[in-house]
């Protein structure tokens, strides 16, 4: 930062990303005091029964769901300068809004793990490239499996789920027309822990910012709200409803996408959580007495993971191929 106090230079600018934030939008918050939250279920009743004359009326028991845990987790910043570069540089130049840039750099690390389980949601675990070090996060949930799986355990011991986008013959479709339709389909076989109908109703598309998947569902969703059926040139009505488009800077695949019922991925049930005891925080500045150096800080407290999104999500890698 030399060049703050240079004053043969006129001008500095402070140059860095504005930050949108976009979790809230498909991940479910929820703030706590407790440093571990456990959450588990506890199924409905199957469906009632024919009962002969005079005979035992049937009896029916509800089935003990997965529990997950969630422990919160302290993400934080630090930025130091000398007391001369500040009072002569950042000071004098009024570049001195530190908050807003440490309220930045939160948001984006929470911005970027939120999008990551998506994107790494084929997997067990993933390795996360942090600026400073890198860690191994675990993305299971209740059932011990990744988000994205064909063989989503039933808490009955019934016939395992899929959430990988499937039309009967290929998972992964890419996004279209046919690939929603596909993710429909995957969505009409969801079932509840007695293995009821649970059909999610997919109203909501994640993709990343300014992909191919991006401007395809604003073209699809054109048609659909013409009362067309995308893709075609006929004069049928399209058989499928509007959709919500989230958009994420974060996500990095520009295949990848996503569909998600709100009514249920949005809630404390199913879904993608985001658990937060703490939010952005500024934290008092200190002056290090010896050499007067000025440090700014903040931090956050969180935890994100889930339980249960099986039955609130369908994903696609968009390759025709991964599952």
């Amino acid at each position: 930062i030399a060049d703050t106090t240079n004053l043969a230079i006129q001008k500095v600018f402070k140059k860095d990303a504005e930050i949108k934030p976009a979790f809230k939008s498909y991940y479910n918050y929820r703030t706590t005091t407790d440093l571990i939250e456990k959450d588990s279920s506890l199924s409905g009743l199957s469906e009632a029964e024919f009962t002969d004359e005079n005979g035992e009326i049937f009896e029916d028991v509800p089935v003990q769901g997965y529990d997950a845990s969630y422990t919160q987790e302290q993400t934080d910043v630090l930025v130091a300068f000398t007391y001369l570069s500040w009072k002569f540089g950042i000071k004098k130049r009024k570049l001195d809004n530190i908050s807003k840039e440490i309220n930045r750099a939160l948001n984006r690390k929470k911005e970027r793990l939120a999008a990551e389980r998506l994107t790494n949601g084929f997997s067990t675990s993933y390795n996360h490239v942090g600026k400073g070090k890198n860690t191994s996060i675990t993305i299971t949930g209740g059932d011990v499996l990744e988000p994205w799986s064909t063989a989503h355990t039933r808490e009955d011991g019934g016939a395992n789920m899929n959430n990988v986008v499937y039309d009967g013959t290929t998972y992964s479709l890419p996004f279209g027309y046919a690939g929603y339709k596909a993710a429909m389909r995957t969505a009409g076989l969801m079932v509840d822990p007695r293995g009821n109908p649970m059909i999610p109703r997919l109203d909501t598309l994640v993709c990343k910012t300014n992909s191919s998947v991006a401007f395809k569902a604003k073209e699809i969703l054109g048609a659909i709200k013409s009362g067309k059926i995308p893709e075609e040139f006929s004069n049928d009505a399209a058989g499928t409803p509007a959709f919500k488009v989230v958009e994420v800077d974060y996500l990095t695949q520009d295949a990848y996408w996503g569909m998600f019922d709100s009514s249920l991925a949005l809630t404390d049930e199913y879904g993608f959580q985001h658990i937060e005891s703490e939010g952005n925080n500024l934290d008092p500045v200190n002056i290090v007495t010896k050499t007067r150096e000025m440090q700014f800080a903040g931090h956050s407290l969180y935890k994100q993971g889930f339980n249960d999104v099986a039955r609130a999500w369908v994903f696609s890698a968009g390759d025709s191929s991964t599952s």
